[in-house]
């Protein structure tokens, strides 16, 4: 029979260099387009080898991760193709597109290096993705959603939405509380990061605690930036929660020419952070004169029917003179008689009234009596009860125990031997039947005429016929 050779057994190494080198043939050592979200990445880009942890997510879910290499020659011409942007495109949560070679290492594993990031790709990519987030708004109607909703003439409680700690959040602070308007503008800060791929869904979280506060205004501000850094605002779910807002939403998201999406679904927008303030503190100061002029108005309008009243007062005044004057004299008369007709009445009243409390007393006497009676008559019946009660309960338990003794002396153990039977103890117990007994124990056996003292010889199972045999000393 012919045997089997056994399977040949590769190293470590040999499987990992035949890897690189299926790679190499695969790749042929050209460079990729690749498009991938930062998650981490180490400091010194251009000066020393900088890695990049890189990943592809959809949905929350991490759909692949690679390892990414910058050597310092490249990163220095990538620092100087990306210029100002550098610090915010290389940044973790920031997307970018690269090319990049892939080559396999035995030892360190597979990674990406990285040649340069490719600024106008990336720009293309973030123009489509906005057109597509436009149409599939302009679908849905969203564009004038928020801009129906009716705008406060004074604006003072207003929801700031933004990053602490930025310039333009800082500006619209400072302009909104430090303005020489009378009324004073309340702001309050709800904190969301306004750049990268995370933004859009803090940003939506910040606008929903934003509206559920109540406040006359929410604000969404970011000081400048860059295309890819406003690329945020171009979110299709962040755009629709702004338009289906039930409060009016004003931006200031510091772009310098082209408009966000953002804006075009929010009521109003403005350049900056600090334009936003100043509408605001404009606002405020239009309300404040209007109030102003309705003042004045008001009390010119005020005076002129305060002199009006004042004239009718007077020609009022002459007539309730003259007619207070006839009317103290018929009202004196009248009380002369009124008096006269009193003290007659009055006596007449009062032996009435007498007359009625004796009657009444009497007849409270009458009925306190026979209440009286009856109360004493219930109460000593209510006590007597318990104590007959208490008797009729004595003499059932007298003749329940008394039953009891009759049934216990029946049952006495010394009753049933004087019937005839015999009982068996052992150790001064009675037991009723061998279970515990052992060989050689000794038992004693009750009868009408004496006790026997017996050693047990063996014990057998009760069978047929069989008996247990038990030997007298």
């Amino acid at each position: 029979m012919q045997q089997t050779a056994p399977p040949k057994v590769y190293s470590l190494s040999q499987v990992a260099s035949s890897i690189r080198q299926a790679l190499a043939r695969a790749t042929a050592n050209r460079s990729w387009l690749i498009r991938a979200e930062i998650l981490k990445i180490s400091p010194g880009l251009g000066q020393k080898t900088v890695y990049v942890d890189l990943v592809e997510e959809a949905n929350g879910d991490q759909r692949a991760k690679m390892r990414g290499v910058i050597w310092p020659s490249n990163g220095a011409r990538i620092l100087e193709a990306l210029g100002n942007d550098a610090s915010t495109i290389l940044a973790p949560g920031s997307e970018m597109v690269f090319t990049a070679r892939i080559e396999f290492h035995e030892r360190y594993g597979l990674s990406l290096f990285i040649e340069n990031v490719d600024l106008r790709h990336m720009l293309g990519e973030m123009e489509r993705r906005k057109q597509a987030t436009v149409s599939r708004l302009q679908e849905l109607g969203a564009f004038e959603l928020n801009k129906r909703l009716p705008m406060p003439a004074a604006p003072q409680r207003i929801a700031l939405v933004g990053s602490p700690g930025t310039s333009g959040f800082r500006d619209f602070i400072s302009k909104t509380l430090l303005h020489p308007s009378q009324r004073r503008i309340h702001v309050q800060a709800f904190a969301s990061s306004v750049q990268g791929t995370a933004a859009p869904k803090g940003l939506i979280e910040a606008l929903q605690a934003a509206e559920a506060s109540a406040p006359d205004l929410v604000v969404l501000v970011r000081g400048g930036g860059s295309k890819l850094d406003l690329d945020c605002f171009n979110d299709f779910e962040l755009c629709r929660h702004i338009s289906l807002m039930g409060i009016p939403v004003w931006t200031g998201i510091g772009h310098e020419s082209d408009l966000v999406v953002a804006d075009l679904v929010a009521h109003s927008y403005w350049k900056t952070p600090t334009d936003v303030a100043d509408s605001i503190v404009r606002l405020l100061e239009i309300a404040t004169s209007d109030v102003s002029d309705i003042a004045s108005l008001l009390q010119q309008h005020v005076i002129h029917w305060l002199e009006a009243q004042q004239r009718e007062l007077d020609r009022f005044g002459s007539q309730i003179q003259w007619s207070s004057q006839a009317i103290v004299r018929s009202q004196i008369n009248s009380l002369r008689e009124l008096e006269m007709q009193l003290g007659w009445h009055a006596e007449r009243w009062l032996q009435s009234k007498h007359q009625e409390v004796n009657t009444l007393c009497q007849l409270v006497e009458r009925q306190s009596k026979q209440t009286l009676l009856r109360q004493s008559t219930e109460l000593n019946q209510w006590l007597a009860a318990p104590f007959r009660r208490a008797e009729q309960q004595l003499q059932y338990q007298k003749e329940q125990l008394a039953s009891m003794e009759s049934s216990l002396a029946a049952l006495h153990p010394e009753r049933t031997v004087k019937r005839g039977f015999a009982m068996m103890s052992r150790k001064g117990e009675i037991i009723a039947d061998l279970t515990g007994v052992k060989v050689d124990e000794e038992l004693k056996i009750h009868t009408r005429t004496g006790i026997a003292i017996v050693t047990v010889q063996s014990i057998e199972p009760l069978a047929k016929n069989k008996k247990t045999k038990i030997q007298t000393p």
